[in-house]
């Protein structure tokens, strides 16, 4: 099963489209390998109560387009789905220009020696939302799910009454998600796509992070699994034939020919699958060195 991804985003940065009733996207312009056209910020409801979800990296003129797009509004809440540099930063500007708190899981879980170089060690939310918490607008309710795997404090969140599912990074419509430990954990991942999974009936859309909307989202969600687990046998596959080898060494066979930009970003995602098959028993590292345990 083959995942069918979503790239026809013709939106221009600092223009914001109506992608469902009541929400509007904003295209922040900072397209990468990784952020694909940029980063998506979601404004939710209008007029008394504004909530903008991931006002994206420090970017004036993406700062400036979300101050127009609600001018005669009232900003009422920021929500921060989780502390990745092109998500949290720009939250502080834009709570200092509205005066509305920001909104997110928690700080960055992991500090800078740790090694996540993308992480927003910065941001500490206002107001901590919890699983399962509730925010609430003049005419709008959002429900934080926690969904790690992605990020260590990733949050999804669900427009109650709406079908429409905010899912960040944890689900791309274009691309896969890079799951770097230690803060990125593939098992979290996995058992996060899991916990999405149970929620067929309840939530129709999905609006993530980066790329277009992404309708009927269920049996995309059933194509990362599928993917995730051929990557697993992959990489036993190659375990068993080069096996023990280093991560560096492996990241070819695995993936095989890739964009070079991609390569350190696989060999994480890579080593996550690597420390889950550890877990279960199925692989082990001795002296940097991957084998079949």
């Amino acid at each position: 099963m083959n995942v069918p991804f979503l790239r026809d985003d013709p939106l221009p940065p600092g223009e914001a489209e109506t992608v469902a009733p009541g929400i509007r996207r904003i295209l922040c312009d900072n397209p990468s390998a990784f952020t694909f056209r940029g980063t998506n910020t979601y404004l939710v409801g209008g007029g008394g109560s504004v909530a903008v979800i991931d006002p994206g990296p420090e970017d004036e003129r993406h700062l400036q387009a979300i101050l127009a797009a609600t001018a005669g509004e009232r900003v009422t809440h920021i929500l921060v789905s989780h502390t990745h540099r092109d998500h949290s930063p720009g939250a502080r500007r834009l709570a200092a220009l509205t005066n509305a708190p920001t909104l997110g899981y928690g700080p960055h879980a992991t500090p800078p020696e740790a090694g996540q170089e993308g992480g927003d060690h910065d941001f500490v939310p206002d107001i901590a939302l919890a699983d399962d918490a509730v925010v609430d607008g003049a005419d709008w309710r959002l429900r934080a799910l926690f969904t790690p795997g992605h990020c260590g404090n990733h949050l999804c969140f669900a427009l109650e009454g709406s079908g429409v599912l905010f899912s960040a990074d944890h689900v791309m419509s274009w691309s896969t998600s890079v799951v770097s430990p230690p803060d990125g954990s593939m098992r979290a991942y996995m058992d996060s796509l899991g916990r999405l999974r149970l929620r067929e009936g309840v939530d129709r859309l999905y609006l993530p992070g980066h790329g277009p909307r992404l309708p009927d989202p269920m049996p995309f969600l059933d194509a990362l699994s599928v993917h995730r687990r051929r990557r697993e046998q992959r990489i036993l596959s190659a375990l068993r034939e080069h096996g023990p080898a280093s991560l560096e060494a492996l990241v070819g066979p695995v993936y095989g020919p890739m964009d070079p930009r991609l390569v350190k970003a696989a060999g994480r995602s890579m080593l996550a699958q690597l420390l889950m098959l550890e877990e279960e028993g199925a692989a082990s590292c001795r002296d940097g060195l991957w084998a079949l345990a």
